[in-house]
């Protein structure tokens, strides 16, 4: 599943009316490309809240939060992680944290002032079938109870000591940055699909990549009628998928 970043260039170009291309440059399309990725990216979220809250459509595949899952789906990790000591660090790559098992059991997440709490209350204290964790600062969880010599289940060393507990966990990746490749050949750019990088969004999404990156373009070659297009275009778009 993938958005060719070429298509949505050379589509740019055509509906900007630039094919010289001497007013979006490369670099200007990789940045608007990335932003636009991810403005459409995080409306997936928004756009699932907003559709639980519509009726339900019978038939799984025009369903609006089937559909929205779908185009997530490709982001949905499941990645095993290990720790020796309270502090999980979460993959580097995580956009929004889905939750933590614990040797099959769910990890429940709690706030900071809860867990002081619950803690210090024999019948509520964190246990290994039955474990919390606080969000920290810089993609960092702290996990209760601590991981122990007693829990450690991953070989690290060479010497077979296990020395770490491991967790599973389950997020929605950043997608890649894009990246329009190119070569300089007699002074002009010219596509190098041996450099470049496609979008991971959905194939349904590229009319609106190229929508949102004319938005983006119209404002730097101070072209309104070239955002006023694009906007035009958007609407349309969202009109016809609402019908």
């Amino acid at each position: 599943m993938a958005v060719d970043i070429n298509r949505v260039y050379q589509k740019v170009l055509a509906l900007a009316n630039k094919e010289q291309r001497g007013y979006i440059t490369p670099q200007e399309f990789n940045l608007f490309a990335d932003k636009a990725q991810i403005e459409i990216f995080n409306s997936y979220f928004h756009g699932i809240k907003m559709a639980e809250r519509k009726p339900k459509n019978q038939m799984n595949y025009a369903d609006e939060v089937e559909m929205l899952e779908e185009k997530l789906h490709f982001f949905h990790v499941d990645e095993s992680v290990g720790t020796a000591t309270a502090s999980l660090i979460l993959p580097t790559n995580t956009h929004k944290l889905i939750g933590i098992t614990r040797n099959g059991n769910k990890v429940t997440q709690v706030n900071k002032s809860q867990v002081a709490y619950t803690e210090n209350n024999p019948l509520l204290k964190a246990t290994l079938t039955r474990s919390t964790f606080v969000r920290e600062d810089s993609g960092v969880v702290t996990v209760f109870p601590t991981p122990s010599s007693t829990t450690y289940d991953t070989d690290t060393n060479a010497d077979n000591v296990f020395d770490q507990e491991s967790f599973e966990v389950s997020y929605y990746k950043r997608p890649t940055v894009p990246s329009w490749g190119y070569s300089v050949i007699v002074g002009k750019a010219l596509y190098n699909s041996t450099n470049s990088t496609n979008f991971e969004l959905h194939e349904s999404e590229e009319e609106d990549l190229v929508y949102r990156i004319l938005m983006l373009a119209g404002l730097t070659i101070k072209q309104p009628d070239v955002q006023q297009s694009a906007a035009a275009g958007m609407q349309l778009t969202k009109q016809e998928q609402n019908s």
